[in-house]
């Protein structure tokens, strides 16, 4: 049931439904981002019966397909390292114009390949809650929007210098999927 929740989060990261961790910048600049061909494939979590693939997109990047027993999804997603962190940054798909008065997104989710095991963890939102709370977030600025959303408003450098130093808490439970193809 706990993956069925997680990956309920994943899916509903750039809808921005409510009570999530989200970036109004990337978590990537030009000269992070890198290519993984191991993310290449169908992903399935038989338990929950979610699925993702991961197709190859314009330069170094991904379309992402989402999908659980009820609707599918479709994501733009480019992947950055910082240090030893993989990061995968889920936005609106490459091309979609959401309006004038919508503003697109990022979602950020820690990755992680092990043969035929994929795992990921989106920026978990009780810690980060509690961490605004204690005013321990440092410089990152964030904003609270009406769905109780925490946005990070900081530029892509200072995103990119705090998720170097988050704590492992930072991120939830992770979502894990076996390769299906």
């Amino acid at each position: 049931m706990r993956n069925v929740r997680l990956a309920l989060l994943l899916a509903l990261a750039v809808a921005s439904s409510g009570c999530l961790v989200l970036s109004l910048q990337p978590a990537y600049d030009e000269r992070s981002l890198t290519f993984d061909e191991a993310l290449i494939g169908r992903w399935e979590d038989a338990e929950d019966q979610t699925a993702v693939t991961f197709e190859r997109a314009e330069w170094r990047s991904y379309k992402v397909t989402y999908s659980d027993r009820f609707t599918t999804w479709a994501f733009h997603a480019s992947l950055t390292k910082i240090g030893p962190l993989l990061l995968l940054d889920l936005s609106e798909p490459a091309g979609t114009d959401p309006g004038p008065s919508l503003i697109p997104v990022h979602a950020i989710y820690r990755v992680a390949v092990d043969g035929d095991t994929l795992t990921a963890s989106a920026l978990d939102y009780n810690w980060f809650s509690g961490a605004m709370a204690r005013r321990t977030l440092g410089r990152l600025a964030v904003a609270v929007d009406g769905r109780r959303n925490e946005i990070v408003t900081s530029s892509t450098s200072q995103f990119r210098a705090w998720l170097a130093h988050a704590p492992a808490a930072a991120f939830g439970a992770p979502m894990t999927f076996s390769r299906k193809t």
